[in-house]
């Protein structure tokens, strides 16, 4: 009877030991599920390769990406400004760029076609009278300068030269097609010669991490529809190579 008596609080202990390691790991799992639903995962902090803005037609059928403005240390007031933009096409038909506007400067086109210009009437050339044979044997002029008495040197006004007129960068009339479920590429970076610029930068200057403000890009389906892409700012890129580190070396005013 004493063995029966002890073994029984030893076989209950045993239990109350078993749930106890038990609730233990159930509370051990469910800790490290609550710590894993709020956790960051690596791919929510990644960035794109090329760095960008990226934007929606107000149709949804034009995108946007990876759009900015070419790195540089500074862009002063009256530089040109070059854009970096690559647009897709995802309507069921062709469209076409066919405006921008900023509210930094007029939006033109570089590279593209540009407006030929008129040419300019040719300027009549001076003709040459030979001179006729007198019967003496002298020889004279046939005809004496216009607006000159005869015998008296003519006189011509002087004409100060004309000045120069300021060029664009590029057209103000764009045209960039873009072809359904393709892309048009405008691009300043990598040696690109077709790409969209401000003309001439207006207000304080573009220092980096600066954006142009209220870009907006009009687009012109093959059945003459329109939409539109607003951008409340464009940003400057990265450089595409990184900056040289200053130098950490110290030189003394009494340095020889």
């Amino acid at each position: 009877m004493t063995r029966s008596t002890q073994a029984k609080p030893l076989a209950r202990r045993r239990t109350a030991l078993g749930a106890a390691l038990l609730a233990t790991a159930a509370l051990g799992v469910g800790l490290l599920s609550a710590c894993s639903a709020g956790q960051i995962t690596q791919t929510d902090t990644q960035q794109a390769a090329v760095p960008g803005v990226s934007a929606e037609s107000a149709d949804g059928k034009i995108a946007l990406r990876d759009g900015g403005i070419t790195y540089a240390d500074q862009y002063k007031a009256g530089a040109t400004v070059p854009l970096t933009v690559r647009f897709f096409n995802n309507a069921e038909q062709a469209a076409k760029l066919t405006g921008a506007t900023s509210d930094n400067g007029k939006i033109v086109l570089v590279g593209g076609a540009q407006p030929s210009a008129a040419a300019a009437p040719a300027s009549p050339s001076p003709s040459v009278t030979s001179p006729s044979v007198t019967p003496s044997g002298s020889r004279r002029p046939s005809g004496s300068p216009s607006g000159s008495p005869s015998g008296s040197p003519s006189e011509s006004p002087s004409v100060a030269p004309p000045s120069p007129t300021p060029t664009s960068a590029g057209a103000s009339n764009i045209a960039v097609d873009v072809p359904v479920a393709g892309a048009a590429l405008l691009t300043h970076d990598n040696g690109g010669t077709k790409y969209l610029a401000i003309d001439k930068l207006t207000g304080e200057p573009l220092l980096p991490g600066g954006a142009l403000t209220n870009v907006v890009f009009t687009f012109t389906y093959a059945d003459g529809s329109t939409t539109t892409m607003k951008l409340p700012n464009l940003p400057m890129t990265p450089p595409a190579t990184p900056l040289p580190k200053p130098s950490s070396v110290v030189h003394g005013e009494d340095e020889e």
